[in-house]
């Protein structure tokens, strides 16, 4: 799928999401404008003298550009006109991008790290949840969480999530029972797998952190490699595997990972154990990284296509 086939509600989420950026740090991009103006122009008239140094006083060549270097100074309009394009120039270098496309060479599988809204996506959306599927929205899952979003996106659409969660895991053996457990007393294991369909939309609730008694979320940076490596390998069974497939930025609220694991390392994690898993058998043909719009400065996207075919040409974990 190309950038032109995405979605309309794709394409109007990162506008949005821009003009969110720029509600919020418009002084720093017209301060950043302004930067590259006053450096530009500063470049141009450095480089215009040098060249009238150089060239033989009384030739065309000099007497022309002597006129338009001294223009702009002999008259203040055109000078408004040179710096207000130069300007314009600026906002365009400085505006923020929201996305990064790699396209693997060797198995054609494509990498899109984007600022985007998961729920809006085609293809398969994959949803984290507590290693219990707790559904107690509110008490136990915050509604600002991509598991929150997920079961108001449930509540909303009258749609039985309890009933849909015991059919998916019916056959599958619990970790353990924990009767003290806030809600559900069933403990599955991390990368424990849960489709779900709603109308015409798939998606896979899987566990990603362990509910403690006290209601509260943990999982470490050892747990966190190991679950993407388990993923990333159980959405690859015919069952699960989809052409497309979106996941969101995972664990940037939680305590117990260092407070350097920043959300590019999380990505670059997510990313380099996605093509390890691949090399065995890849999960789909277009992986899509949602970041949310809160973390869209945390993660340079421009650079993201150097970074992503370095982390898919690393040997192991």
């Amino acid at each position: 799928m190309s950038i032109a086939d995405e979605p309309s509600a794709s394409r109007n989420f990162m506008l949005k999401t821009k003009f969110k950026f720029l509600r919020k740090h418009w002084k720093q991009l017209l301060w950043d404008a302004l930067k590259t103006t006053v450096a530009g122009f500063g470049l141009v008239i450095t480089f215009s003298d040098a060249l009238l140094n150089v060239l033989p006083d009384g030739t065309k060549l000099h007497t022309l550009l002597d006129r338009l270097v001294h223009m702009p100074f002999d008259h203040p309009a055109t000078l408004l006109i040179i710096l207000g394009v130069l300007m314009l120039v600026g906002l365009v270098v400085n505006w923020p991008n929201t996305k990064a496309i790699y396209k693997d060479s060797q198995s054609d599988i494509r990498v899109i790290v984007e600022c985007s809204d998961l729920f809006e996506q085609d293809g398969l959306r994959v949803i984290h949840c507590v290693d219990t599927f707790d559904t107690a929205l509110g008490s136990i899952i915050s509604p600002r969480s991509v598991h929150g979003a997920f079961l108001a996106l449930c509540k909303k659409s009258g749609f039985d999530i309890d009933g849909a969660i015991d059919t998916a895991l019916r056959f599958t053996e619990p970790e353990v029972i924990d009767s003290e457990l806030p809600g559900r007393a069933a403990r599955y294991s991390l990368g424990t797998m849960c489709p779900v369909t709603i109308g015409e939309d798939d998606y896979c609730m899987v566990s990603f952190t362990h509910l403690t008694k006290d209601g509260n979320i943990s999982i470490t940076r050892k747990e966190y490699t190991e679950f993407l490596m388990t993923m990333w390998r159980n959405l690859a069974t015919p069952t699960l595997r989809h052409d497309t497939l979106n996941v969101a930025v995972m664990g940037n609220r939680f305590v117990d990972l260092p407070a350097e694991f920043s959300t590019e390392q999380k990505i670059d994690l997510m990313i380099q154990t996605f093509f390890a898993a691949a090399r065995e058998k890849a999960c789909c043909r277009t992986l899509r990284i949602c970041v949310h719009e809160s973390n869209m400065t945390e993660v340079d996207f421009p650079h993201y296509n150097i970074i992503i075919d370095h982390l898919a040409k690393r040997p192991t974990i």
